[in-house]
């Protein structure tokens, strides 16, 4: 054996043997310490190491089960903290709890929960508050597990949680979604958040910090000199208590997604749905299973042009990784059965092919998805019109049919009128703003046009997709 093989392994077992004590330095009292600090990473060794001499210690496999459980070791959390609990452990209850809330054992949770509040009271203690606030979430998720929406998931893909929006691809007639890089110098904005532009480009929506300390969802407008004037709070009805955030706003300038983590949140963030009439937004309403879960879920946006929607979650647990479902939305809201057996399975999505309609295939839908070019300048294409099954046409001669290619043209001359009109409204809005009292009246007028004339769009819309069929 030469010099220097020997050397090589002489200076790793030195090295082996310096970093050993750097274990044992740390004394069970210290990591108690690190537990009690939430340093839970650290402690987590020397508790398992701890656990070797005293595998019946009932607070040992407390503080133990807590750091699996923290660092998503759940299946060995479960035992260790069912045996402090039989033990006595008061504070093991809580964190069942949590682990069956999280496995959407929701019954189970609140079993939990009933045991560590007789256990409170017999030790004259009152309950966390964050224990009360996960029974109230609890209670939502059993409620919310009733009406598990039908909808068709044809794709998931676990991206980087920094930036995970870039990986929306949206067609440009559905607008954007962009890093806040993009605001104008000295606009706030939360961190994280997305910002939001609609096919017009003269709104923006994000996220921003308000007087309290949380995220509201903020507006701005494009100006005649082509700057922005400056953002604006969206109101009350909207900006509920929590953080709001990760905006979108459909193409119809209507429909308003966002996701919010207040009391009306089962998890971290929940998605919401609103929609705007006469200058205001409708109170919002959590759009339930399967969307969200017990975790974060955020920016839900849809493309109307594809027909494909998209949202972010981070419940299968993915570390800085998150995951992205594209999916198939209804126009009409459908939910399983709530006797059905896989229920549980199908609002947290442990398989998401499962959802997919027999016989289907949808990868001729997923390759038109990836032929969107976000960084195409220019759009070469007459237009963008979405029929049933995923097919989009472009040009007038892609109709087989003679009649629906004349309708179509009448369909393009009405979308030019409205675009128009929608300009219009901008500018005379900018007037009001601007002290001009004057355009009230024309403002009224033309939003109750532009309302119809989008009812109308979609009758048309319907029209020619019969007609090509």
């Amino acid at each position: 054996m030469s010099y220097k093989y020997i050397h090589s392994w002489m200076v790793l077992l030195a090295s082996m043997l310096l970093a050993a004590p750097a274990l044992s330095a740390i004394t069970l009292n210290e990591a108690k310490e690190m537990y009690q600090a939430g340093d839970f990473e650290g402690a987590l060794p020397v508790f398992l190491e701890e656990i070797k001499k005293k595998p019946k210690d009932a607070s040992l496999n407390q503080w133990l089960g807590v750091c699996l459980m923290q660092a998503g070791r759940t299946e060995e959390a479960i035992p260790r903290l069912k045996f402090a609990q039989t033990k006595g452990v008061t504070e093991a209850s809580r964190y069942l709890a949590e682990i069956a809330f999280q496995e959407y054992d929701f019954e189970g949770a609140e079993k939990y929960i009933d045991q560590y509040e007789t256990a409170l009271k017999r030790a004259r203690k009152s309950m966390p508050d964050e224990i009360s606030d996960l029974r109230r979430r609890v209670l939502l998720a059993e409620n919310m597990l009733e009406r598990v929406e039908k909808i068709v998931i044809i794709d998931s893909i676990a991206v980087d949680r920094d930036d995970f929006f870039k990986a929306y691809k949206l067609s440009p007639g559905s607008g954007s979604i962009s890093s806040p890089d993009i605001l104008p110098e000295g606009f706030e904005h939360a961190d994280p958040t997305a910002v939001a532009m609609p096919e017009t480009q003269t709104m923006i929506f994000w996220a921003a910090p308000s007087e309290d300390d949380e995220y509201c969802i903020v507006e701005s407008n494009k100006l005649f000199d082509g700057s922005w004037e400056k953002p604006a709070a969206l109101d009350e009805t909207i900006n509920i208590e929590g953080d709001n955030n990760f905006p979108f706003l459909m193409a119809d300038g209507v429909t308003l997604y966002y996701a919010n983590n207040g009391e009306g949140s089962i998890g971290g963030y929940d998605i919401f749905i609103s929609r705007k009439e006469d200058n205001s937004y409708l109170q919002p309403q959590n759009i339930g299973m399967p969307y969200n879960s017990p975790y974060d879920d955020y920016l839900l946006a849809i493309d109307e042009v594809t027909g494909v929607g998209w949202w972010a979650t981070d419940r299968n647990g993915l570390g800085d990784m998150i995951t992205i479902y594209k999916f198939i939305p209804s126009d009409l809201r459908q939910n399983y059965d709530s006797d059905d057996e896989d229920l549980t399975d199908k609002a947290r999505i442990t398989d998401y092919r499962s959802t997919w309609e027999s016989g289907k295939n949808y990868a001729d839908l997923l390759k038109k998805i990836d032929k969107i070019n976000l960084d195409k300048k220019t759009d070469r294409s007459e237009f963008e019109f979405a029929l049933p099954g995923g097919r989009v046409y472009t040009r007038m001669s892609d109709f087989r049919s003679s009649r629906a290619r004349a309708m179509m043209e009448d369909y393009m001359a009405a979308v030019n009128s409205l675009k128009a009109d929608e300009a219009s409204l901008a500018r005379l809005r900018q007037k009001y703003r601007n002290g001009d009292r004057s355009a009230t009246e024309a403002i009224k007028n033309l939003e109750l046009k532009i309302e119809n004339d989008r009812k109308a769009l979609k009758t048309k819309a319907n029209e020619i997709i019969s007609q090509e069929n």
